[in-house]
């Protein structure tokens, strides 16, 4: 092989490396709410908060009102695809509102929890994070719930 053939093959070779590695980090960051990430414990939990900081404004169904945004349906198009820290950053932010940031990461994470598993996400063994840098690496997947 001549040497400009040697360099183009290591070109290619480099490439297809660095392709590779940004593909594994990809998938890495890549997971989803349908992998189970939350368990029950921590969404039964996040039912009851759910009832006495949000059922208020979004009702005891999720069904929203007119002027409040329901928690299922509509919701999982509006963030179905998106990082689960968008929206836990958005909870921790702007909710409840009548005191927002009021309640801590872990119970925003009890909430976003009881969230997953309303809208279909299964429940599996280990907790919800209640860090937003690792809540970035989750896609929320667009699951439905089961009828």
């Amino acid at each position: 092989m001549t040497r400009s053939g040697a360099r183009k093959a290591a070109m290619i070779l480099g490439a297809s490396l660095l392709a590779s590695a940004a593909a594994g980090r990809v998938a890495a960051q890549g997971r989803g709410t349908g992998a189970g990430l939350y368990t029950i414990a921590q969404a039964d939990a996040g039912e009851r908060l759910y009832a006495i900081h949000c059922a208020m404004c979004h009702g005891s169904g999720l069904q929203g009102t007119v002027e409040v945004p329901p928690l299922t349906g509509r919701f999982v198009a509006n963030w179905g695809g998106r990082p689960l820290g968008e929206l836990f950053d958005y909870l921790s932010r702007a909710m409840p509102q009548h005191a927002p940031g009021a309640l801590s990461a872990a119970d925003n994470a009890k909430i976003l929890a009881y969230l997953l598993r309303v809208n279909g996400a299964p429940a599996g063994e280990g907790e919800l994070p209640s860090q937003a840098s690792q809540l970035e690496r989750i896609r929320f997947d667009a699951i439905q719930p089961a009828p």
